[in-house]
């Protein structure tokens, strides 16, 4: 499991993107720019553990019938405006705060490493 972690920190680091940085660009730049992401990060993962990887990618990727988005993007932008909400009330600096941590973060809550 240190190996997946290891992964997902690396495809983190690999091109980092402040909510600020993110709130600057268009929505579709930002539709993209997390697209990218996830094609990346769940790519990285592949190699260590191709299930997990594709249960990520589904959970963000795969509309429920009926709905507009996924239950993983779904999740992303209610955490996304409480981090703005945060800001607006100064608690939150999002020039400090990347976007793909949020994400990752988003992820790990959703599929959590096993217990030791």
């Amino acid at each position: 499991m240190r190996t997946v972690v290891a992964v997902i920190v690396l495809a983190v680091s690999a091109q980092a993107i402040s909510l600020k940085e993110f709130n600057a660009k268009t929505s579709s730049e930002q539709s993209a720019f997390v697209a990218g992401f996830i094609d990346k990060m769940t790519t990285d993962l592949r190699a260590k553990n191709p299930q997990l990887a594709q249960d990520i990618r589904n959970w963000f990727a795969v509309k429920p019938e009926g709905k507009p988005t996924s239950e993983g993007m779904e999740r992303l932008y209610v955490e996304l405006t409480a981090i703005e909400l945060q800001a607006r009330e100064g608690k939150a600096d999002l020039s400090k705060i990347q976007l793909e941590s949020v994400i990752v973060w988003v992820a790990k809550q959703k599929f959590p490493p096993p217990a030791k």
